[in-house]
């Protein structure tokens, strides 16, 4: 007799990264060098800030719907650098999607670039990268995106590790044994 195939069912959203996005949300929150500190390193970006036309799919992708391309470069960050697993409605998507019904994506795109920048030594400070994101976060998308993208072929693999913290206070105790009954 065959086993019983079990249904495994894929959801948009995940526990683990919306943990790992308030983690990330905290850290900015209680230190705000995080994203606020010059990065001095030797390198700069790959690609200009206005090279955002191509290629043309990822431009068209990123005018029309912009949380598929911040989320594809967050999964090449934190998950896989190959994009293997990726879908395109995921947490993190959905989570810039909804900021931008409050006006904030450019907050989830100043942490990413933020760590994009202090992970490839890539020149750049807090100023600029907040009016990149203000005015033109479309291009400022792009621009990180093919960063990343260009590091990976270069050999420069992320750690991928998915930072998750337990939320406090979420604990869990066992209940005590029960006491014996009285005879």
């Amino acid at each position: 007799m065959a086993a019983p195939q079990q249904n495994t069912v894929s959801t948009a959203v995940d526990a683990d990264d919306i943990n790992a996005w308030i983690g990330r949300f905290k850290d900015t929150l209680n230190k705000p060098e995080t994203i606020t500190k010059p990065t001095t390193g030797p390198n700069s970006w790959t690609n200009s800030f206005l090279s955002c036309f191509a290629p043309v799919d990822t431009c068209l992708i990123t005018c029309c719907c912009p949380c598929i391309t911040f989320s594809k470069t967050h999964h090449r960050l934190r998950k896989d650098p190959n994009l293997a697993g990726f879908s395109p409605i995921n947490t993190t998507c959905l989570g810039f999607w909804l900021s931008g019904c409050i006006c904030l994506p450019w907050l989830f795109q100043l942490i990413q670039k933020g760590e994009v920048r202090e992970r490839y030594n890539i020149q750049g400070d807090f100023p600029i990268d907040a009016v990149k994101a203000c005015c033109c976060l479309c291009c400022d998308l792009i621009q990180t995106d093919k960063e990343v993208a260009h590091q990976i072929s270069q050999g420069n693999i992320p750690a991928v590790t998915q930072e998750v913290k337990p939320a406090e206070g979420m604990t869990y105790q066992a209940p005590a044994a029960p006491a014996p009954a009285p005879q």
